[in-house]
């Protein structure tokens, strides 16, 4: 399966900058059973589902995460919720295992994790190899590089979740976004296609991410697949700044707010088709 490879330097640099942010959210956090908006977590389980990504990625770059337990639980999850339901029933576990009692704690673990994960990275050299994702399924894999730019957006869009609770400022980085959201997108957008939603509809698009890679996507037969830019041309083109896209892919937006916004536009032979691109994939 085709993605787009993320520039080592910047998806690194990207991820010290974001987790460290988030530790520095949780770190100042004056209770951990402050509700996040928007999400049934408080900030303390919203710590322990980050420190379990880092965890969990870092342990796969370094020979591969081994917990039956989680298998378990992942393996669980109903057939019929896809791949959202499988990612909730791993998070649910995660948090219940890691979840601390005061923030200082909750912050070291997560800062440990993070720095953990960078030395992983560094000294894993190839993007490309896939890796055991059991997590996302049975026999599931993703690259590194897929890794490497999930850190970060997980730090993006948590980090503002965190600073909507701490009533900081929530407004995410855009190059951090550029420097992972294509790879993110074009790794993952395939596996949440609903295949309901998308039955009898067919279509070219192409994917432009503001400062960051464009690429190509063709949802035919129930199916998406990415490939580079230049094969075909596209009935639709969505231009897109990185947090926007991250925004909609993680719910916390809808497109007609982004367009309104200035942070979506679409164009092309048919460009009404952006709007229905959305609807066509699950949100995890």
């Amino acid at each position: 399966m085709w993605t787009v490879t993320p520039d080592r330097q910047a998806v690194s640099e990207a991820f010290g900058r974001e987790s460290e942010r988030v530790v520095g959210l949780v770190r100042g956090c004056p209770d951990l059973r402050e509700p996040v908006p928007g999400l049934a977590w408080n900030v303390g389980q919203l710590a322990a589902h980050l420190t379990a990504v880092y965890l969990v990625f870092g342990a796969t770059l370094r020979g591969g995460y081994q917990d039956t337990e989680l298998e378990r639980a992942v393996g669980g999850a109903r057939a019929d919720d896809g791949l959202p339901g499988t990612i909730a029933a791993a998070n649910d576990y995660a948090v219940g295992l890691l979840k601390a009692d005061d923030a200082r704690t909750a912050a070291e673990g997560l800062g440990s994790q993070a720095a953990a994960f960078l030395e992983a990275l560094a000294a894993e050299e190839d993007l490309g190899k896939e890796l055991d994702t059991p997590w996302y399924g049975i026999g599931m894999t993703r690259s590194v590089g897929t890794l490497a730019s999930l850190v970060v957006t997980e730090s993006l869009v948590h980090g503002r979740d965190l600073a909507l609770a701490m009533h900081a400022d929530p407004k995410m980085s855009q190059s951090s976004a550029a420097a992972a959201t294509p790879t993110v997108m074009s790794a993952m957008l395939p596996l949440l296609l609903d295949g309901g939603r998308a039955k009898g509809f067919s279509a070219d698009y192409e994917l432009r991410l503001r400062g960051g890679r464009r690429f190509a996507m063709r949802i035919a037969d129930g199916k998406a697949e990415c490939s580079e830019t230049g094969s075909r041309d596209a009935d639709c083109v969505l231009t897109l700044d990185p947090r926007a896209a991250l925004l909609i892919g993680f719910g916390r937006r809808s497109l007609a707010r982004a367009t309104l916004t200035g942070g979506a536009l679409a164009s092309g032979r048919r460009p009404w088709l952006g709007l229905r691109f959305p609807s066509l994939f699950a949100t995890p």
